[in-house]
């Protein structure tokens, strides 16, 4: 069952994302290391410091991970269709 999660977790290889920062310093360059990887801001989070950003996972994943923000699904945050 944990791995089923894991799965619907799992940010798209391409497409929207949830970037939920892990620590103080991932909150406060959360939008300038997801911008400088090549995504694109789409809207703020269901919660507070998130992020929805539309890009590609492997540019995002570990420059993200190295700056303590993780990166999920968009569906799994809650997100819905944000148009």
């Amino acid at each position: 069952m944990s791995s089923l999660a894991a799965l619907y977790a799992m940010p798209p290889a391409s497409g929207r994302m949830l970037l939920m920062p892990m620590t103080q310093d991932g909150r406060a360059g959360l939008a300038r290391v997801a911008v400088a990887h090549g995504a694109r801001l789409i809207a703020a989070g269901p919660w507070a410091g998130s992020l929805v950003v539309e890009g590609r996972r492997d540019a995002l994943a570990r420059p993200l991970l190295m700056s303590g923000v993780l990166a999920i699904a968009a569906d799994a945050g809650g997100c819905g269709d944000l148009g």
